[in-house]
Protein backbone atom coordinates (compact mmCIF):
# COMPACT_ATOMS: atom_id res chain seq x y z
CA UNK A 1 0.00 0.00 0.00
CA UNK A 2 3.13 2.37 0.84
CA UNK A 3 4.10 1.92 -2.51
CA UNK A 4 0.73 2.22 -4.41
CA UNK A 5 0.45 6.06 -2.20
CA UNK A 6 4.08 7.08 -2.51
CA UNK A 7 3.98 6.28 -6.51
CA UNK A 8 0.61 8.29 -7.38
CA UNK A 9 2.00 11.61 -5.03
CA UNK A 10 5.11 11.51 -6.74
CA UNK A 11 3.36 10.85 -10.08
CA UNK A 12 0.99 13.47 -9.44
CA UNK A 13 2.99 15.98 -8.38
CA UNK A 14 5.70 15.90 -11.01
CA UNK A 15 3.20 15.77 -13.62
CA UNK A 16 0.74 18.59 -12.67
CA UNK A 17 3.63 21.01 -11.88
CA UNK A 18 5.04 20.30 -15.61
CA UNK A 19 1.13 20.45 -17.43
CA UNK A 20 0.61 23.67 -14.82
CA UNK A 21 3.67 25.45 -16.50
CA UNK A 22 2.51 24.98 -19.79
CA UNK A 23 -1.22 25.83 -18.63
CA UNK A 24 -0.35 29.05 -16.22
CA UNK A 25 2.14 30.46 -19.78
CA UNK A 26 -0.62 29.87 -22.05
CA UNK A 27 -3.17 31.70 -20.30
CA UNK A 28 -0.98 34.29 -19.20
CA UNK A 29 -0.62 34.55 -23.24
CA UNK A 30 -3.69 34.37 -24.57
CA UNK A 31 -4.64 30.85 -25.71
CA UNK A 32 -7.57 29.13 -25.37
CA UNK A 33 -6.67 26.21 -22.98
CA UNK A 34 -9.21 23.38 -24.12
CA UNK A 35 -8.02 20.93 -21.69
CA UNK A 36 -5.74 20.03 -18.46
CA UNK A 37 -5.01 16.46 -18.21
CA UNK A 38 -3.46 14.49 -15.40
CA UNK A 39 -2.74 11.11 -17.07
CA UNK A 40 -4.11 9.68 -20.51
CA UNK A 41 -7.43 7.67 -21.90
CA UNK A 42 -10.22 7.83 -20.32
CA UNK A 43 -10.97 10.26 -17.00
CA UNK A 44 -11.66 9.04 -14.01
CA UNK A 45 -13.38 12.31 -12.56
CA UNK A 46 -13.62 15.37 -15.10
CA UNK A 47 -15.00 19.15 -14.41
CA UNK A 48 -15.78 22.08 -16.37
CA UNK A 49 -14.25 25.57 -15.15
CA UNK A 50 -14.51 28.11 -17.64
CA UNK A 51 -13.33 27.19 -20.80
CA UNK A 52 -11.51 24.60 -19.80
CA UNK A 53 -12.32 20.68 -18.59
CA UNK A 54 -10.33 19.47 -16.18
CA UNK A 55 -9.76 15.71 -16.00
CA UNK A 56 -8.12 12.82 -13.80
CA UNK A 57 -7.29 9.95 -16.76
CA UNK A 58 -6.60 6.39 -15.91
CA UNK A 59 -3.56 6.19 -17.18
CA UNK A 60 -0.41 7.18 -15.37
CA UNK A 61 2.35 8.00 -18.36
CA UNK A 62 1.82 11.44 -18.59
CA UNK A 63 -0.65 14.48 -18.30
CA UNK A 64 -1.27 16.87 -21.40
CA UNK A 65 -3.18 20.26 -22.11
CA UNK A 66 -4.99 20.39 -24.98
CA UNK A 67 -4.86 24.32 -26.76
CA UNK A 68 -6.61 25.49 -29.35
CA UNK A 69 -4.65 25.14 -33.05
CA UNK A 70 -2.64 22.47 -31.38
CA UNK A 71 -3.44 20.05 -33.92
CA UNK A 72 -2.11 20.89 -37.38
CA UNK A 73 -5.60 21.61 -39.41
CA UNK A 74 -7.83 21.77 -36.44
CA UNK A 75 -11.50 24.01 -37.20
CA UNK A 76 -12.02 26.96 -35.09
CA UNK A 77 -14.71 29.12 -34.21
CA UNK A 78 -14.63 32.77 -35.46
CA UNK A 79 -15.23 34.12 -31.80
CA UNK A 80 -11.64 31.93 -30.99
CA UNK A 81 -9.71 34.16 -33.71
CA UNK A 82 -6.36 35.29 -32.65
CA UNK A 83 -6.71 32.74 -29.53
CA UNK A 84 -5.17 29.78 -31.21
CA UNK A 85 -2.05 28.53 -30.48
CA UNK A 86 -0.43 28.94 -33.79
CA UNK A 87 -1.59 32.71 -34.15
CA UNK A 88 1.03 33.09 -31.80
CA UNK A 89 4.50 34.32 -32.35
CA UNK A 90 7.31 31.63 -32.65
CA UNK A 91 8.46 32.92 -29.35
CA UNK A 92 5.51 33.40 -27.70
CA UNK A 93 4.95 29.53 -28.49
CA UNK A 94 8.54 28.62 -27.50
CA UNK A 95 7.61 30.47 -23.87
CA UNK A 96 4.25 27.98 -23.94
CA UNK A 97 6.53 24.77 -24.33
CA UNK A 98 9.57 25.78 -22.19
CA UNK A 99 7.47 26.42 -19.44
CA UNK A 100 6.71 22.99 -18.37
CA UNK A 101 10.13 21.68 -18.36
CA UNK A 102 10.80 25.23 -16.97
CA UNK A 103 8.60 23.91 -13.61
CA UNK A 104 10.20 21.18 -13.56
CA UNK A 105 13.81 22.48 -13.65
CA UNK A 106 12.29 25.17 -10.84
CA UNK A 107 10.34 22.27 -8.68
CA UNK A 108 13.50 20.93 -7.06
CA UNK A 109 13.82 24.72 -5.77
CA UNK A 110 10.56 24.66 -3.91
CA UNK A 111 11.16 21.94 -2.32
CA UNK A 112 15.05 22.05 -1.02
CA UNK A 113 14.65 25.27 0.54
CA UNK A 114 11.29 24.70 2.86
CA UNK A 115 12.36 21.61 3.37
CA UNK A 116 15.71 22.60 4.85
CA UNK A 117 14.61 25.56 6.59
CA UNK A 118 11.45 23.82 8.14
CA UNK A 119 12.17 20.31 8.83
CA UNK A 120 12.97 18.99 12.20
CA UNK A 121 15.57 16.55 10.75
CA UNK A 122 18.04 19.94 9.57
CA UNK A 123 17.40 21.91 13.14
CA UNK A 124 20.87 20.58 14.11
CA UNK A 125 23.81 20.46 11.52
CA UNK A 126 27.74 19.80 11.38
CA UNK A 127 29.94 22.43 13.28
CA UNK A 128 32.41 24.47 12.48
CA UNK A 129 34.49 22.48 14.41
CA UNK A 130 37.80 20.59 12.31
CA UNK A 131 37.31 16.63 12.64
CA UNK A 132 40.56 16.02 11.04
CA UNK A 133 42.80 17.27 8.42
CA UNK A 134 44.80 16.03 5.68
CA UNK A 135 48.61 17.00 6.00
CA UNK A 136 49.24 17.25 2.69
CA UNK A 137 47.14 19.91 1.88
CA UNK A 138 46.79 23.75 2.57
CA UNK A 139 44.84 23.73 5.88
CA UNK A 140 47.67 21.46 7.54
CA UNK A 141 50.89 24.23 5.95
CA UNK A 142 49.01 26.79 7.44
CA UNK A 143 48.75 25.40 11.23
CA UNK A 144 44.89 23.62 11.28
CA UNK A 145 44.54 20.66 13.30
CA UNK A 146 42.03 18.77 14.47
CA UNK A 147 40.01 19.53 17.41
CA UNK A 148 39.92 23.15 16.63
CA UNK A 149 36.79 25.00 16.03
CA UNK A 150 36.55 27.73 13.08
CA UNK A 151 34.60 30.95 14.34
CA UNK A 152 35.09 32.97 11.25
CA UNK A 153 36.16 33.09 7.62
CA UNK A 154 37.09 36.18 5.58
CA UNK A 155 35.97 38.59 8.74
CA UNK A 156 32.44 36.93 8.70
CA UNK A 157 31.74 34.45 11.80
CA UNK A 158 30.80 30.90 10.87
CA UNK A 159 29.17 28.46 13.51
CA UNK A 160 28.44 25.50 10.66
CA UNK A 161 30.14 23.47 8.33
CA UNK A 162 27.89 23.90 5.84
CA UNK A 163 29.04 28.02 5.89
CA UNK A 164 32.48 27.02 5.19
CA UNK A 165 31.32 24.95 2.36
CA UNK A 166 29.68 27.68 0.98
CA UNK A 167 32.10 30.41 0.88
CA UNK A 168 34.26 28.43 -0.30
CA UNK A 169 32.37 27.06 -3.03
CA UNK A 170 32.47 31.22 -4.41
CA UNK A 171 36.50 31.35 -3.91
CA UNK A 172 38.23 32.37 -7.35
CA UNK A 173 42.10 31.97 -7.59
CA UNK A 174 42.31 35.61 -7.80
CA UNK A 175 41.06 36.09 -4.13
CA UNK A 176 44.44 34.20 -2.90
CA UNK A 177 44.43 32.97 0.35
CA UNK A 178 41.15 32.78 2.61
CA UNK A 179 41.25 33.79 6.64
CA UNK A 180 40.41 31.69 9.36
CA UNK A 181 39.86 32.40 12.68
CA UNK A 182 39.51 29.46 14.93
CA UNK A 183 39.78 28.44 19.08
CA UNK A 184 42.62 25.52 19.88
CA UNK A 185 41.42 24.27 23.52
CA UNK A 186 39.05 26.72 24.08
CA UNK A 187 42.04 29.48 23.62
CA UNK A 188 42.32 33.13 22.19
CA UNK A 189 41.56 33.16 18.81
CA UNK A 190 44.10 32.25 16.40
CA UNK A 191 44.42 33.91 12.75
CA UNK A 192 45.52 31.63 9.74
CA UNK A 193 46.04 32.36 6.12
CA UNK A 194 45.25 29.48 3.62
CA UNK A 195 45.24 29.49 -0.04
CA UNK A 196 42.67 26.57 -1.32
CA UNK A 197 44.02 23.86 -3.83
CA UNK A 198 42.56 23.59 -7.16
CA UNK A 199 41.40 19.69 -7.19
CA UNK A 200 40.63 18.32 -10.41
CA UNK A 201 38.54 15.29 -11.10
CA UNK A 202 36.27 13.18 -13.45
CA UNK A 203 32.74 11.95 -12.34
CA UNK A 204 33.18 7.92 -11.95
CA UNK A 205 30.64 6.99 -14.70
CA UNK A 206 30.07 9.84 -17.36
CA UNK A 207 33.95 11.39 -17.43
CA UNK A 208 33.50 14.53 -16.94
CA UNK A 209 36.30 17.07 -15.67
CA UNK A 210 35.09 18.97 -12.25
CA UNK A 211 37.65 21.84 -10.30
CA UNK A 212 36.88 22.25 -6.48
CA UNK A 213 38.97 24.78 -4.53
CA UNK A 214 39.83 22.37 -1.26
CA UNK A 215 41.81 23.53 1.78
CA UNK A 216 41.65 19.95 3.01
CA UNK A 217 39.81 19.39 5.97
CA UNK A 218 36.75 16.93 6.86
CA UNK A 219 34.15 17.28 9.66
CA UNK A 220 34.36 14.07 10.91
CA UNK A 221 37.20 12.48 13.13
CA UNK A 222 38.87 9.74 12.14
CA UNK A 223 38.65 6.82 14.59
CA UNK A 224 41.46 5.47 17.01
CA UNK A 225 42.06 2.78 14.39
CA UNK A 226 46.52 3.15 13.94
CA UNK A 227 48.88 1.44 11.20
CA UNK A 228 52.71 0.84 12.23
CA UNK A 229 55.01 2.09 9.78
CA UNK A 230 57.95 1.17 11.51
CA UNK A 231 59.07 -1.33 13.25
CA UNK A 232 61.46 0.20 15.10
CA UNK A 233 58.78 2.41 16.50
CA UNK A 234 58.24 2.46 20.21
CA UNK A 235 54.41 1.38 19.33
CA UNK A 236 56.12 -1.82 17.22
CA UNK A 237 58.07 -2.81 20.14
CA UNK A 238 55.60 -2.50 22.59
CA UNK A 239 53.59 -5.21 20.42
CA UNK A 240 51.08 -3.01 18.89
CA UNK A 241 50.32 -3.94 15.46
CA UNK A 242 48.81 -2.41 12.16
CA UNK A 243 44.79 -2.34 12.26
CA UNK A 244 44.82 -2.21 16.45
CA UNK A 245 42.40 0.36 17.94
CA UNK A 246 43.41 1.89 20.84
CA UNK A 247 41.14 2.12 23.84
CA UNK A 248 42.53 3.95 25.96
CA UNK A 249 46.64 5.67 26.98
CA UNK A 250 47.76 5.68 30.83
CA UNK A 251 43.69 5.15 31.54
CA UNK A 252 42.73 8.20 29.52
CA UNK A 253 40.19 7.21 27.03
CA UNK A 254 41.19 7.76 23.36
CA UNK A 255 38.17 7.47 21.14
CA UNK A 256 39.91 9.87 17.89
CA UNK A 257 42.87 9.18 16.38
CA UNK A 258 44.19 12.68 17.47
CA UNK A 259 43.53 11.65 20.70
CA UNK A 260 46.11 9.04 20.31
CA UNK A 261 48.80 11.33 18.27
CA UNK A 262 48.50 13.83 20.82
CA UNK A 263 48.64 10.86 24.03
CA UNK A 264 51.89 9.60 22.65
CA UNK A 265 52.79 12.75 21.70
CA UNK A 266 53.31 14.50 25.19
CA UNK A 267 55.09 11.62 26.57
CA UNK A 268 58.54 12.64 27.78
CA UNK A 269 61.80 10.02 26.86
CA UNK A 270 61.63 7.05 28.59
CA UNK A 271 58.41 7.39 29.95
CA UNK A 272 56.00 4.35 30.61
CA UNK A 273 52.75 3.76 30.36
CA UNK A 274 49.96 0.93 29.84
CA UNK A 275 47.90 0.77 26.33
CA UNK A 276 44.92 -0.98 26.04
CA UNK A 277 43.86 -1.88 22.59
CA UNK A 278 41.30 -4.16 20.48
CA UNK A 279 42.62 -6.58 17.67
CA UNK A 280 40.44 -8.42 15.33
CA UNK A 281 41.55 -12.28 15.33
CA UNK A 282 40.47 -15.40 13.83
CA UNK A 283 37.27 -15.56 12.00
CA UNK A 284 33.74 -16.40 14.40
CA UNK A 285 32.70 -18.30 11.14
CA UNK A 286 34.97 -20.66 8.80
CA UNK A 287 32.83 -19.86 5.83
CA UNK A 288 32.46 -15.85 6.51
CA UNK A 289 36.39 -15.12 7.18
CA UNK A 290 35.69 -11.11 7.42
CA UNK A 291 33.47 -11.95 10.35
CA UNK A 292 36.66 -11.88 12.88
CA UNK A 293 36.93 -11.79 16.64
CA UNK A 294 37.39 -9.36 18.64
CA UNK A 295 40.05 -9.42 21.60
CA UNK A 296 41.41 -6.69 23.96
CA UNK A 297 45.05 -6.79 25.12
CA UNK A 298 47.69 -4.38 27.39
CA UNK A 299 51.01 -3.01 26.52
CA UNK A 300 53.82 -1.20 27.79
CA UNK A 301 54.29 1.69 25.84
CA UNK A 302 57.91 3.47 26.25
CA UNK A 303 58.64 6.65 24.72
CA UNK A 304 61.95 6.70 22.68
CA UNK A 305 61.84 10.30 21.68
CA UNK A 306 61.73 9.45 18.11
CA UNK A 307 59.23 9.84 15.60
CA UNK A 308 55.79 7.78 16.51
CA UNK A 309 55.83 5.77 13.18
CA UNK A 310 51.76 5.71 13.22
CA UNK A 311 49.63 6.18 10.35
CA UNK A 312 45.67 5.96 10.27
CA UNK A 313 44.62 2.62 9.43
CA UNK A 314 42.41 3.70 6.72
CA UNK A 315 45.35 4.50 4.57
CA UNK A 316 46.00 0.40 4.70
CA UNK A 317 45.65 -2.44 2.72
CA UNK A 318 43.26 -4.70 4.85
CA UNK A 319 42.58 -7.25 1.80
CA UNK A 320 43.83 -8.13 -2.37
CA UNK A 321 42.44 -10.20 -4.50
CA UNK A 322 45.83 -12.41 -5.67
CA UNK A 323 44.20 -12.43 -9.35
CA UNK A 324 43.39 -8.57 -9.49
CA UNK A 325 45.05 -5.82 -10.59
CA UNK A 326 46.93 -5.22 -7.66
CA UNK A 327 48.81 -8.56 -6.67
CA UNK A 328 52.03 -6.48 -6.22
CA UNK A 329 50.06 -4.97 -2.81
CA UNK A 330 50.08 -7.25 0.17
CA UNK A 331 47.59 -6.63 3.81
CA UNK A 332 49.01 -4.37 5.56
CA UNK A 333 50.52 -2.00 3.48
CA UNK A 334 49.78 1.82 3.79
CA UNK A 335 49.56 3.96 0.61
CA UNK A 336 51.27 7.14 0.91
CA UNK A 337 50.53 8.76 -2.61
CA UNK A 338 48.63 8.41 -5.94
CA UNK A 339 49.87 9.74 -8.93
CA UNK A 340 52.27 11.72 -6.80
CA UNK A 341 49.69 13.26 -4.99
CA UNK A 342 50.47 12.39 -1.03
CA UNK A 343 47.26 12.05 1.69
CA UNK A 344 47.13 11.55 5.20
CA UNK A 345 43.36 11.34 5.01
CA UNK A 346 41.54 7.85 3.84
CA UNK A 347 38.65 10.34 2.18
CA UNK A 348 41.05 12.12 0.25
CA UNK A 349 42.69 9.18 -0.83
CA UNK A 350 39.96 7.45 -1.90
CA UNK A 351 38.49 9.85 -4.15
CA UNK A 352 41.95 10.31 -6.01
CA UNK A 353 41.96 6.49 -6.26
CA UNK A 354 38.35 6.65 -8.19
CA UNK A 355 39.23 10.04 -9.61
CA UNK A 356 39.42 8.96 -13.99
CA UNK A 357 39.18 5.00 -13.31
CA UNK A 358 40.21 4.17 -16.64
CA UNK A 359 43.48 6.00 -16.70
CA UNK A 360 46.48 3.89 -15.21
CA UNK A 361 47.74 5.06 -11.67
CA UNK A 362 50.57 5.46 -9.88
CA UNK A 363 50.50 4.05 -6.39
CA UNK A 364 53.45 4.34 -3.64
CA UNK A 365 53.14 2.86 -0.18
CA UNK A 366 54.98 1.87 3.07
CA UNK A 367 55.72 -2.19 3.76
CA UNK A 368 57.30 -2.69 6.75
CA UNK A 369 59.46 0.77 6.76
CA UNK A 370 60.40 0.40 3.42
CA UNK A 371 59.01 2.77 0.39
CA UNK A 372 57.59 1.41 -2.43
CA UNK A 373 55.93 2.11 -6.19
CA UNK A 374 54.10 0.24 -8.98
CA UNK A 375 51.46 1.12 -11.34
CA UNK A 376 48.04 -0.22 -11.79
CA UNK A 377 45.41 -0.61 -14.26
CA UNK A 378 41.44 -1.25 -12.82
CA UNK A 379 39.83 -3.39 -14.61
CA UNK A 380 36.39 -2.65 -16.05
CA UNK A 381 33.38 -5.15 -15.23
CA UNK A 382 29.65 -4.46 -16.55
CA UNK A 383 27.36 -5.43 -13.59
CA UNK A 384 23.38 -5.95 -13.78
CA UNK A 385 21.88 -4.27 -10.86
CA UNK A 386 17.73 -5.47 -10.40
CA UNK A 387 16.79 -1.65 -10.66
CA UNK A 388 19.36 0.35 -12.26
CA UNK A 389 20.33 -2.35 -15.17
CA UNK A 390 23.30 -2.11 -16.69
CA UNK A 391 26.49 -0.28 -15.16
CA UNK A 392 30.33 0.00 -15.25
CA UNK A 393 32.34 -0.89 -12.10
CA UNK A 394 35.99 -0.95 -11.86
CA UNK A 395 37.99 -3.51 -9.98
CA UNK A 396 41.07 -2.10 -8.15
CA UNK A 397 41.78 -5.20 -7.15
CA UNK A 398 42.20 -4.56 -2.78
CA UNK A 399 40.11 -2.69 -0.38
CA UNK A 400 41.21 -0.14 2.64
CA UNK A 401 40.42 -0.62 5.86
CA UNK A 402 37.34 0.52 6.83
CA UNK A 403 37.30 4.16 7.06
CA UNK A 404 35.05 4.53 10.56
CA UNK A 405 34.47 8.38 11.77
CA UNK A 406 33.39 9.91 15.24
CA UNK A 407 30.04 11.99 13.90
CA UNK A 408 30.86 15.73 13.67
CA UNK A 409 29.66 17.98 16.70
CA UNK A 410 25.92 19.00 15.89
CA UNK A 411 25.20 22.72 16.46
CA UNK A 412 21.55 24.76 16.18
CA UNK A 413 20.86 25.87 12.91
CA UNK A 414 21.33 29.73 13.61
CA UNK A 415 19.86 30.94 9.50
CA UNK A 416 18.17 28.20 8.04
CA UNK A 417 16.41 29.78 5.26
CA UNK A 418 20.46 30.61 4.12
CA UNK A 419 21.37 26.87 4.24
CA UNK A 420 18.16 25.95 2.74
CA UNK A 421 19.09 28.12 -0.23
CA UNK A 422 22.77 27.20 -0.29
CA UNK A 423 22.00 23.34 -0.78
CA UNK A 424 19.77 23.81 -3.21
CA UNK A 425 21.76 26.36 -5.50
CA UNK A 426 24.78 23.49 -4.92
CA UNK A 427 23.22 20.40 -5.22
CA UNK A 428 20.33 21.48 -8.01
CA UNK A 429 23.01 22.88 -10.93
CA UNK A 430 25.24 19.59 -10.13
CA UNK A 431 22.30 16.82 -10.98
CA UNK A 432 20.91 18.83 -13.80
CA UNK A 433 24.58 18.20 -14.92
CA UNK A 434 24.95 14.69 -14.37
CA UNK A 435 21.02 14.07 -15.35
CA UNK A 436 21.68 15.91 -18.99
CA UNK A 437 24.91 13.95 -19.36
CA UNK A 438 23.24 10.91 -18.40
CA UNK A 439 20.27 11.32 -21.32
CA UNK A 440 23.02 12.49 -23.85
CA UNK A 441 25.07 9.28 -23.13
CA UNK A 442 22.31 6.98 -23.89
CA UNK A 443 22.40 8.57 -27.03
CA UNK A 444 26.19 8.54 -27.64
CA UNK A 445 26.52 5.12 -25.71
CA UNK A 446 28.27 6.07 -23.12
CA UNK A 447 25.38 5.50 -20.93
CA UNK A 448 23.43 1.56 -21.29
CA UNK A 449 20.20 1.78 -22.59
CA UNK A 450 19.06 -0.37 -19.76
CA UNK A 451 19.28 1.81 -17.24
CA UNK A 452 15.96 4.05 -18.57
CA UNK A 453 12.90 2.72 -16.28
CA UNK A 454 9.64 3.64 -16.91
CA UNK A 455 6.65 3.44 -13.96
CA UNK A 456 7.25 0.00 -13.09
CA UNK A 457 10.75 1.27 -12.21
CA UNK A 458 9.44 4.47 -10.22
CA UNK A 459 7.00 2.36 -8.57
CA UNK A 460 9.60 0.46 -7.00
CA UNK A 461 11.85 3.47 -6.28
CA UNK A 462 9.13 5.25 -4.47
CA UNK A 463 7.99 2.84 -2.43
CA UNK A 464 11.32 2.31 -1.05
CA UNK A 465 12.13 6.16 -1.22
CA UNK A 466 9.12 6.55 1.19
CA UNK A 467 9.86 3.69 3.83
CA UNK A 468 13.11 5.23 4.23
CA UNK A 469 11.84 8.42 5.01
CA UNK A 470 10.46 11.67 4.01
CA UNK A 471 14.02 13.05 2.67
CA UNK A 472 14.76 10.20 0.49
CA UNK A 473 11.32 10.32 -1.30
CA UNK A 474 11.55 14.44 -1.18
CA UNK A 475 15.37 13.75 -3.35
CA UNK A 476 13.98 11.65 -5.44
CA UNK A 477 11.08 13.73 -6.35
CA UNK A 478 13.68 15.84 -6.79
CA UNK A 479 15.59 13.66 -9.50
CA UNK A 480 12.58 12.53 -11.26
CA UNK A 481 11.45 16.06 -12.24
CA UNK A 482 15.01 17.05 -13.21
CA UNK A 483 15.07 14.04 -15.65
CA UNK A 484 11.66 14.52 -16.91
CA UNK A 485 12.31 18.63 -17.39
CA UNK A 486 15.74 17.69 -19.23
CA UNK A 487 14.25 14.94 -20.85
CA UNK A 488 11.44 16.90 -22.16
CA UNK A 489 13.96 19.77 -23.43
CA UNK A 490 15.09 16.87 -26.24
CA UNK A 491 14.13 17.88 -29.52
CA UNK A 492 12.45 15.40 -30.62
CA UNK A 493 8.56 16.17 -32.48
CA UNK A 494 6.08 15.31 -29.58
CA UNK A 495 8.23 16.41 -27.43
CA UNK A 496 8.58 19.94 -25.92
CA UNK A 497 11.99 20.31 -27.08
CA UNK A 498 10.99 19.20 -30.83
CA UNK A 499 8.32 22.04 -30.79
CA UNK A 500 10.65 24.41 -29.18
CA UNK A 501 12.83 23.60 -32.38
CA UNK A 502 10.38 23.86 -34.83
CA UNK A 503 9.47 27.09 -33.77
CA UNK A 504 12.85 28.40 -33.39
CA UNK A 505 13.28 27.54 -37.27
CA UNK A 506 10.02 29.52 -37.88
CA UNK A 507 11.25 32.44 -35.81
CA UNK A 508 14.39 32.45 -38.07
CA UNK A 509 12.90 31.75 -41.58
CA UNK A 510 9.93 33.92 -40.52
CA UNK A 511 7.73 31.93 -42.28
CA UNK A 512 5.81 28.45 -40.98
CA UNK A 513 6.52 24.96 -41.82
CA UNK A 514 3.77 23.89 -44.40
CA UNK A 515 1.15 21.58 -42.70
CA UNK A 516 1.85 18.64 -43.94
CA UNK A 517 5.35 19.17 -42.82
CA UNK A 518 4.23 19.44 -39.22
CA UNK A 519 1.73 16.58 -39.29
CA UNK A 520 4.38 14.30 -40.53
CA UNK A 521 7.19 15.46 -37.69
CA UNK A 522 4.12 14.73 -35.57
CA UNK A 523 3.74 11.62 -36.47
CA UNK A 524 7.39 10.57 -36.30
CA UNK A 525 7.50 12.36 -33.01
CA UNK A 526 4.52 9.70 -32.00
CA UNK A 527 6.13 6.79 -33.18
CA UNK A 528 9.25 7.52 -31.05
CA UNK A 529 7.48 7.97 -28.22
CA UNK A 530 5.57 5.07 -28.28
CA UNK A 531 8.77 2.88 -29.21
CA UNK A 532 10.54 4.52 -26.26
CA UNK A 533 7.79 3.67 -24.01
CA UNK A 534 7.24 0.39 -25.26
CA UNK A 535 11.30 -0.12 -24.19
CA UNK A 536 11.23 1.38 -21.05
CA UNK A 537 8.37 -1.12 -20.12
CA UNK A 538 10.81 -4.14 -21.54
CA UNK A 539 13.10 -2.88 -19.27
CA UNK A 540 10.83 -2.59 -15.96
CA UNK A 541 9.43 -6.41 -16.73
CA UNK A 542 13.28 -7.34 -16.66
CA UNK A 543 13.57 -5.27 -13.84
CA UNK A 544 10.36 -6.42 -11.93
CA UNK A 545 11.51 -10.38 -12.53
CA UNK A 546 14.86 -9.87 -11.36
CA UNK A 547 13.60 -8.20 -8.18
CA UNK A 548 11.12 -11.33 -7.81
CA UNK A 549 14.39 -13.60 -8.41
CA UNK A 550 16.83 -11.84 -6.29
Amino acid sequence: MTSIIAFFILIGVLITVHEFGHFAVAKMCGVKCEVFSIGFGRPIIKFQRGETEYRLAWIPLGGYVRMLGQEPQENRDAADVGRSLMDKSPLIRILIYAAGPGMNLLLPFILIVPFIALSDQTAQVPSSDVGAVDSSMPAYEAGLRGGDKITRLDGQPVHAFWQIKERLSQYQPEQGTVKLGIERAGHDLINLEIKPRAIQSKHEFLGFEQTNYLIGYQVDALDSNIAITSQNSAAFKAGLRTFDRIISINGQQTRRYTDVIRAFSTLATGKRVQVVYERLTTPLYQDIPILKRKVQGTVDYVADGNSLGLFHASLCVSSVDPDGPARFLKRGDCLLSVDGQAYSLGTFLRSKLNDDPKSPKKITWLRNGVQMDNQIQFKKEIQQHPLAGDFPVWIQGFTLARQTMIPAQLTESQDRWTHGWFRAKTDVPREIEVTARSISGMFTGQVSPTQLGGPLTIFHLAGSAAEAGFDRFLRLMVLLSLSIGLFNLVPVPALDGGQILIASIEMVTRKPLPEKAQLVLHQIGVFLILALIIFALSNDAIRTWRLSNS
